[in-house]
C-alpha cells in the first residue's frame, strides 16, 4: 500500500523512555482511515496524530459500537486535559489498538473507579501494516521482553464492566442517527422531478428552466397515490383538473387517520387544502320497473304460468288474450296478484262491434241517383251501391251525403299497356292500372292519377273507369238520439259515425243483458245483428301510467323521510319513471343501516326496484383537495429564500420516459406487477444517473434559475452535456419538506458537530450532554443561598419544590431538567425562570419552544403584564391562542397601521402600563400632560414609534418547535436582534416545555441555537407521539427495519436524560412535587405513578386542600362542583368508575364498545338532569370551562363518539391528543371488555396517567371494572373511585 506523506518517520516508532513508566501504546491506522475523517473534520488527520502523539496520562474506557453488521469491541480513551477524544478496536496482535476515531470533546469519566482504567502511555500512530516485532524494538528495551504485560493490559482494558451511561448514550445516539436516516430517506423520496419545457440562458452563465407544470401535477398525483398504496383495499383514482385533486374508490374504503393526515401534508406541500374529510357515499336509483325486457319477461313467466293451469290461450299481434271463456280470466288475475301485484294488473278488453244499417224497405234509391251524371250506373252489391261513372263524382251530389263513402277503385287503361312502366301507387291488372281510395278527403284529387297515365301515353288514347262503393246509412239524428240515450254507460256506446254499437261486457251474461237493452231501442227502420260473445284481455303495466308512478314515489318520500338529512340527492325524473339518490354515510354500520331501512321500507311498495350504480352496494369514497390561494402566496415566498443554493439534479428525460415501457413477456415472467416494475426502474434509474448540475439561485412554481458548477458549465460548453425540453431536474420537494430539510439540518449539527460542512450548535458541549448529562456543567453556587435570592425577587407563589426547580435552572451552566407531573405548575415555573433570566442579565435572549400552540400560549399568559419582560410570539396569528396572538408580531404591525386592527395587542398593553404608572401629582401636570394625553390618544405616530421600540427590546421569543428555524422565524429574529444568516442566530437560553411528547426531530431545532437548555416535561406521560410511519417506512426502504421497529417502542430523549442526570449531576434535576390543577380524590387516582421520584417528599401532594371543597363556583382554588344525581354523583363525589361489561367490537384497525358508547350517552343525559349542573355551566366564564372532555384509548371509539356527539358542547378525542389540556369533567371510555382480560396498550400507565389527570373537578371512568382491576396500576386508580353499574347509572336517568 502507497504510503501517505502524512506518516511518521521510521525513527518515531522507536521510544525514549527505557522503563516501564510509560506504557507502549501503538496505534495502527490505513490512508482510508484519514480521508474518512478528513472527509467532515475541521482539524486534518495530520494534525490530530501530532498533537495526540507522545507521552499523555490516558483514561481508558471500554465500550461497544455498533457497526453495519457486527457489534465492535472498542476502546474510549481520554488524553489528560486535551480535548480530544479517541475511540480504537484491539488489533490482532492482541497489543495494538487499530481504526482510530477522533471526536472532539473533553470526555467525562464514569464514576465508578472500577469503569476506567488510568495509564501513562507512549502514543504512537504507525502504518497498520507494520511489523510488529519492530514496533516493539523500537519501544525500549523492557518491553522487548514483556510484551505479555502490554497484552494483559490490553485484556484488562477489554474486560472492564461498560458503564451503564455508555450503553445508554449508543443507544440514544443510534436512535438519533435513525431519525435523520429516516428523516434523509424520507426527504430523498420526496425531491419533486419536474420536467423542463423550454431551457434559455441568462448573463453570468445562468441557466433558466421552465417548468412543465403538468409534470407538477403528475408529482401530487404520485405522490398520493404512493402514500396510498398499500393503505386501503382498492387501488385510488386521482384526477386532478383546473385546481381540484380528486381521489376517488371504487368501494368503500376507511382510509386510516395517519394516512389522511400524510395526504394532507403532501397536499400542502403542492398548495392544495383539503376541503374536508373523505366523503362516502352510495347512489343509485329507486326505479318503476318499465324497462322493456324486463317486461316481456314478465309476460313470458304468465304464459308459462297458464300452461301450468293447462290453459293455452292465443294471442293476436298486439298481445292481447283471446279468451276460450271468462273462466280464463280468472287464471291471469290469480297469477298476476300473487307474482306481479304493483306491476301489472289485468285489463279486460272486449269489445264487440255490432254494425247498425238502415233496412231494405227505408232505402230510398231515388233520393241520391237523380242527380248523378247520365252516364254514370248504380248498382245494388251486397249491402252497398256501386256507382261506376267514366269521370270522377263531383263530392257536393247528394250521394256523398245520403250514402256512407266506402271505397274507390280506379282504373286507367291505355289502348296497349306497357308493363315496364310503373306509375306512382299503381297496380296493373286487367291490362289497366288500378287503384284503391278509401279516404273522402283524397277524392277531389283523383284526376291527377289519370293525367299520369295519359303522360306516359302520350301517343295512345287512354280509357278511364271509376267505381264508388257506398254503404246505406241510417240517419246521424236518429244515431245521435240512439247515443243519448246510452250516454255514459260503461259497458255501451254508439259510434255516430260509424254506424255501430260498441260493446264491453265484464263477461257473457253482462253481454247478454246489453243486448237485450240494446235491441229493445232499435226500430224497425234499424238492422242489426249481435256477434257472437269472445272475450278478451290484455296485461297492463302500471308503469305506463303517469299518474300512478308519481303516487308511487310520493310513497317512497314519505316512507324515507326519518333519513332525508342522509341524503344528498333525491330527483325524480322528467319521465317520472326513477326516483335518483345519494347519501353519505361514516362507516359500514351507518350504511349499512340506511340500506336496510330503504330495502324495508320499498319492500312494502309494489312495482319499484332498487339500482345500485355500478350494482355497488358498498358505496365509493371521494375525497377532494383543492387549490390554496393562500399557500400558493405562501410557497412563492418561501421558494424565492428556502431553496437559494438548494443542489438540483438532471435527469435525462428520454431515457426516463422509456422505463415506462414494459413488454408482455417481461412482465410475463416478473413477479412484480407492471407498476411496481416501472417504479422499481425509476428508482434504480434515478439512483445511478441523476447528475447534480449546480445550485438554484432563484425558484418559483413555474421556472428556477440554476448557477451551474464549472464542471458543468465546461461540459455544456464543450457539447459534451445538453440539457434540453423533456428532461427532467430534481429538487427536494415543497411545502412542508422544508421543515424537514431544517430539522435534518440541525440534526446533523448534533450528530456529526465536527464536520466541516455543518455549523456547530450554539454551545458546542450540546452533542455530548443532550446524550450523556455528566458533561453538563457543574453548578458550583451554593444552592440555599441562591434559593433565597430568588425567593426575595419572585413574582410569583411558588412552593419549595418549584423554587428548587427555579433556582437549578438558573444556576445550570449547560442543561437544566425539571420533570413535571399533572398540574404541578410547569407554567408557574417557566414564568420565574423567564424572569428570573432577564433578572440577572437584562440583555439576555430567551426562546420558549414546545410541540404545542397551547403549551407556548400558557406560558406567555402568566407573563402578560410583567414589567421587564417583552415577548413576541411567532406562528401564524390565526393558529394561536388569544394569550399568545396579542405578542404577535403582524397583530402588532396591523394595530400600529389602524387602531381599529386587533386592539389587543402587546403594544398597546404596554402603552396603557406606562399611561398607569404616569405620576397624577400636581406638580409634574405641565411637563408630562402632554405626553400622556399623546399616549392615551394613541395616535399612528404613538402607535407606529412604541411598535418599533417593543420590536428592538424584545427578549423573548416563543414558538413551536416547528416554526423555529422557518424562514418565518429566522426573518422575525433578523427584524429584533439582526444577523442575516442562520448560523448568527443564537439564545441565552432555550426553554423547552412538553419535552417528553417531542421527538428528537421536533427537538433538534431549538436545541442548536440555545448556550443554555432548560428541558421541561413528565416521562410519566405519554411518549413522543409523531407520523412515526412515515419514518419507518423511510427506513425500510434504506434496509433498517430493526432500527424502524425500535423507534416505534423509543421512550422519549427526556426520560433518559433525566433518569442518567438524578444519578450523575442531581445539581440540575428536579421534580415538582405539588399539584394545583385537581381534586384530592383524582390526584389519588394517579398518585401511585409518582411513588418513587417523590418518595423523600411523601409523594404527590394537593395543593389546594384547604380550598377545594369550599362551595364557591367562583373561587379559584376550589374544585367544588355542586353537582346531585342520587346514587351517581354527590358534591362530595370528584371520581366515578361506571361499570360496564359490554363486550369490545374489533374493527381492524381499532376498538370500539357499543355498552360504553350507551353508558356515555347516559352519563351525558345524568349530567343534563342533575341538580346543580345548570348553576356549575353558568357559572364558568372561560367556553372550555363549560365543555365537558371525552377521551377514549381508542380511535374507533373516538370516531363513533365525534360522530355521534357533532356539533355538541363536548371536546373529544383520544387520550394521545389530549395531553397538554384539562376540563372541569372528564369522562374516560377504556373500550377494552373481553373474555382474556386483555386491555392492550391501556396498561401503559403513561396513558393511565394522562387520561385521569385532565379532570378538576369531576372524572368518570366508562369501563369493565374487573378487567381493569387485573392490571395493579389500575386498581390503585379504582380504590380511589366511586363504583357505579350500569343499571344504577341507567335507573337515575329519567
Amino acid at each position: 500500500m502507497a504510503e501517505l506523506d502524512i506518516r511518521q518517520s521510521e525513527s518515531n516508532i522507536y521510544s525514549n523512555v527505557e522503563d516501564s513508566e510509560s506504557l507502549p501504546l501503538f496505534v495502527r491506522y490505513t490512508s482510508d482511515d484519514a480521508k474518512f475523517h478528513d472527509k467532515d473534520a475541521t482539524i486534518s488527520f495530520e494534525d490530530t496524530i501530532a498533537q495526540l502523539s507522545g507521552t499523555h496520562t490516558c483514561y481508558l474506557i471500554h465500550r461497544r459500537q455498533k457497526g453495519r453488521n457486527k457489534i465492535y469491541e472498542e476502546l474510549a480513551i481520554k488524553f489528560d486535559e486535551i480535548p480530544f477524544c479517541m475511540t480504537a478496536q484491539l488489533a490482532r496482535d492482541e497489543y495494538t489498538l487499530r481504526a482510530p476515531h477522533f471526536t472532539v470533546k473533553n470526555m467525562v469519566l464514569p464514576e465508578e473507579k472500577d469503569q476506567f482504567i488510568v495509564r501513562k502511555c507512549e502514543v504512537r500512530f504507525v502504518d497498520l501494516y507494520e511489523d510488529s516485532f519492530k514496533l516493539i524494538n523500537g519501544a525500549g528495551p523492557y518491553w522487548v521482553g514483556h510484551v505479555q504485560e502490554i497484552c494483559q493490559f490490553m485484556k484488562d482494558c477489554f474486560s472492564l464492566p461498560i458503564p451503564p451511561i455508555e450503553i445508554q448514550i449508543e443507544e440514544d445516539k443510534e436512535m438519533w442517527q435513525a431519525y435523520l436516516d429516516g428523516l434523509n430517506a424520507l426527504l430523498e423520496n420526496k425531491r419533486d422531478l419536474i420536467k423542463i419545457q423550454h431551457v434559455s440562458k441568462q448573463k453570468g452563465g445562468l441557466l433558466k428552466l421552465d417548468f412543465d407544470m403538468d409534470s407538477y401535477a403528475q408529482n401530487l398525483n404520485n405522490a398520493i397515490a404512493d402514500e396510498l398504496k398499500g393503505k386501503c383495499e382498492t387501488e385510488a383514482n386521482v384526477s386532478i383538473n383546473d385546481g381540484e385533486c380528486l381521489i376517488t374508490f371504487d368501494s368503500y374504503q376507511s382510509i386510516p387517520e395517519d394516512t389522511i393526515e400524510s395526504i394532507k401534508t403532501i397536499g400542502r406541500d403542492y398548495c392544495y387544502q383539503a376541503d374536508s374529510e373523505p366523503t362516502n357515499t352510495v347512489s343509485g336509483k329507486i326505479s318503476i320497473i318499465s324497462d322493456s325486457e324486463e317486461l316481456a319477461g314478465i309476460i313470458s313467466s304468465i304464459d308459462a304460468e297458464l300452461k301450468g293451469f293447462g290453459v293455452n290461450l292465443q294471442k293476436d299481434e298486439s298481445g292481447e288474450f283471446i279468451l276460450t271463456s271468462d273462466k280464463d280470466i280468472v287464471y291471469l288475475q290469480k297469477i298476476v296478484d300473487t307474482h306481479h301485484k304493483g306491476v301489472a294488473e289485468v285489463v279486460c278488453t272486449t269489445k264487440l262491434i255490432m254494425p247498425l244499417i238502415p233496412s231494405p224497405d227505408s232505402v230510398d234509391r231515388n233520393s241520391f241517383s237523380d242527380d248523378l251524371p247520365e252516364d254514370a250506373q248504380v248498382i245494388q252489391h251486397g249491402k252497398h251501391f256501386v256507382v261506376t261513372s267514366k269521370r270522377p263524382l263531383d263530392t257536393e251530389l247528394s250521394i256523398f251525403k245520403k250514402l256512407r263513402f266506402a271505397s274507390c277503385m280506379i282504373s286507367v287503361a291505355p289502348k296497349q299497356i306497357d308493363t315496364h312502366i310503373e306509375i306512382e301507387g299503381s297496380n296493373i291488372k286487367n291490362n289497366a292500372y288500378t287503384w284503391i281510395v278509401n279516404n273522402p278527403s283524397e277524392l277531389s284529387k283523383l284526376g291527377r292519377l289519370f293525367n299520369l297515365v295519359r303522360k306516359n301515353y302520350s301517343n295512345q288514347y287512354v280509357n278511364s273507369t271509376y267505381h264508388y262503393a257506398f254503404a246505406p246509412q241510417i240517419e246521424k239524428s236518429v244515431l245521435a238520439e240512439l247515443k243519448l240515450n246510452n250516454y255514459g254507460k260503461a259497458s255501451l256506446s254508439i259510434d255516430v259515425p260509424r254506424s255501430c254499437v260498441i260493446f264491453s261486457p265484464k263477461s257473457q251474461e253482462d253481454y247478454s243483458t246489453l243486448k237485450e237493452d240494446i235491441f229493445t231501442q232499435l226500430d224497425e227502420a234499424i238492422c242489426a245483428e249481435a256477434p257472437v260473445y269472445q272475450p278478451t284481455a290484455k296485461i297492463e303495466f302500471l308503469c305506463e301510467n303517469e299518474e300512478y308512478r308519481r303516487s308511487v314515489f310520493e310513497k317512497v318520500n314519505v316512507a324515507l323521510a326519518d333519513k332525508r338529512g342522509n341524503f344528498t340527492t333525491n330527483r325524480l325524473s322528467k319521465d317520472t319513471k326513477e326516483l335518483k339518490f345519494a347519501f353519505n354515510f361514516e362507516d359500514i354500520d351507518e350504511r349499512d343501516s340506511i340500506e336496510t331501512i330503504i330495502e324495508e321500507t320499498l319492500a312494502s311498495i309494489h312495482g319499484i326496484k332498487i339500482l345500485y350504480d355500478g350494482n355497488n352496494k358498498k358505496g365509493i369514497t371521494q375525497w377532494s383537495l383543492s387549490e390554496d390561494l393562500s399557500l400558493l402566496q405562501e410557497l412563492d415566498r418561501k421558494l424565492q429564500s428556502d431553496f437559494r443554493n438548494e443542489n438540483v439534479n438532471l435527469i435525462n428525460g428520454s431515457g426516463y420516459d422509456k422505463l415506462s415501457e414494459v413488454d408482455e413477456e417481461e412482465l410475463a415472467h416478473s413477479q412484480y406487477s407492471k407498476e411496481n416494475i416501472i417504479r422499481r426502474r425509476r428508482r434504480q434509474f434515478l439512483q445511478r444517473n441523476s447528475l447534480s448540475i449546480g445550485n438554484c439561485v432563484r425558484r418559483t412554481r413555474d421556472y428556477a434559475i440554476i448557477e451551474p458548477s464549472e464542471d458543468i458549465l465546461e461540459l455544456v460548453s464543450s457539447k459534451e452535456l445538453k440539457i434540453v425540453a423533456g428532461d427532467y431536474i430534481q429538487f427536494p420537494a415543497m411545502g412542508e419538506t422544508m421543515e424537514l430539510m431544517r430539522q435534518s439540518r440541525a440534526m446533523n449539527r448534533i450528530l456529526k458537530p465536527e464536520s466541516k460542512y455543518n455549523h456547530r450548535p450554539i454551545n458546542p458541549n450540546l452533542p455530548n450532554f443532550i446524550f450523556d448529562p455528566k458533561y453538563a456543567g457543574e453548578t458550583v453556587i451554593d444552592l440555599n443561598a441562591a434559593m433565597e435570592d430568588i425567593r426575595s425577587h419572585k413574582i410569583g407563589n411558588l412552593n419549595d419544590r418549584q423554587l428548587e426547580a427555579v433556582t437549578k435552572s438558573v444556576l445550570a451552566k449547560d442543561l437544566a431538567l425539571i420533570q413535571g407531573p399533572p398540574g404541578t405548575g410547569k407554567t408557574t415555573v417557566i414564568a420565574e425562570i423567564i424572569w428570573q433570566e432577564i433578572r440577572k442579565n437584562p440583555d439576555c435572549r430567551i426562546l420558549l419552544t414546545s410541540q404545542t400552540n397551547l403549551a407556548v400560549d400558557n406560558a406567555l399568559e402568566r407573563l402578560q403584564g410583567q414589567a421587564g419582560i417583552r415577548p413576541v410570539r411567532i406562528g401564524k396569528p390565526d393558529k394561536l391562542e388569544p394569550e399568545g396572538r396579542r405578542f404577535s408580531l403582524p397583530v402588532m404591525d396591523s394595530w400600529a397601521q389602524d387602531s381599529k386592527n386587533s386592539d389587543d395587542n402587546a403594544t398597546r398593553i404596554w402603552i396603557d402600563r406606562i399611561v398607569k404608572k404616569i405620576s397624577n401629582d400636581p406638580k409634574y401636570s405641565s411637563a408630562i400632560s402632554s405626553w400622556k394625553n399623546e399616549l392615551e390618544a394613541k395616535d399612528k405616530h404613538s402607535r407606529t414609534e412604541f411598535s418599533r421600540l417593543y420590536r428592538s427590546n424584545v427578549n423573548l421569543v416563543a414558538a413551536t418547535c416547528s416554526i423555529c428555524g422557518s424562514r418565518d422565524f429566522m426573518e422575525s429574529y433578523s427584524d429584533m436582534f439582526g444577523g442575516s444568516e442562520r448560523s448568527d442566530m443564537f439564545f441565552d437560553v432555550v426553554i423547552m416545555d412538553e419535552a417528553s411528547k417531542a421527538t428528537p426531530l421536533e427537538m433538534a431545532v431549538p436545541l442548536v441555537l440555545g448556550k443554555k437548555i432548560i428541558v421541561i416535561g413528565d416521562h410519566k406521560q405519554l411518549p413522543p407521539m409523531m407520523d412515526e410511519n412515515t419514518i419507518d417506512s423511510a427506513l425500510e426502504k434504506i434496509g433498517k427495519k430493526d432500527i424502524a421497529e425500535k423507534l416505534q417502542k423509543a421512550e422519549s430523549q427526556f426520560k433518559r436524560l433525566f433518569e442518567a442526570a438524578a444519578k450523575v449531576r442531581k445539581t440540575i434535576v428536579a421534580t415538582l412535587d405539588t399539584q394545583y390543577r385537581m381534586h384530592e380524590q383524582i390526584m389519588n387516582t394517579i398518585k401511585q405513578f409518582y411513588q418513587e421520584e417523590l418518595a423523600a417528599t411523601g409523594g404527590l401532594k394537593c395543593g389546594i386542600t384547604e380550598t377545594m371543597d369550599i362551595p364557591d363556583l367562583s373561587n379559584k382554588g376550589s374544585r367544588w362542583h355542586g353537582i346531585t344525581l342520587n346514587p351517581i354523583i354527590e358534591p362530595s363525589t370528584h371520581a366515578v368508575w361506571i361499570d360496564v361489561h359490554t363486550p369490545e367490537t374489533y374493527l381492524n384497525p381499532g376498538y370500539k364498545n357499543e355498552g360504553e358508547l350507551k353508558a356515555i350517552d347516559l352519563v351525558l343525559k345524568a349530567l343534563q338532569q342533575a341538580d346543580g349542573y345548570s348553576e356549575f355551566v353558568n357559572a364558568q366564564q372561560k367556553p372550555e370551562d363549560k365543555e365537558i372532555g371525552i377521551i377514549t384509548f381508542y380511535s374507533a371509539q373516538s370516531r363513533e363518539i365525534k360522530k355521534k356527539y357533532k356539533g355538541k358542547n363536548y371536546r373529544m378525542d383520544v387520550v394521545d391528543r389530549f395531553q397538554g389540556m384539562e376540563r372541569n369533567i372528564i369522562i374516560v371510555s377504556t373500550v377494552r371488555s373481553n373474555p382474556k382480560n386483555n386491555i392492550g396498550f391501556a396498561k401503559e400507565i403513561e396513558r393511565i396517567n394522562v387520561a385521569f389527570s385532565r379532570a378538576r373537578r369531576l372524572l368518570i371512568v366508562v369501563g369493565n371494572k374487573r378487567q381493569f382491576e387485573s392490571n395493579s396500576n389500575y386498581a390503585a386508580s379504582i380504590a380511589n373511585m366511586e363504583t357505579v353499574s350500569f343499571e344504577q347509572l341507567k335507573d337515575a336517568v329519567r
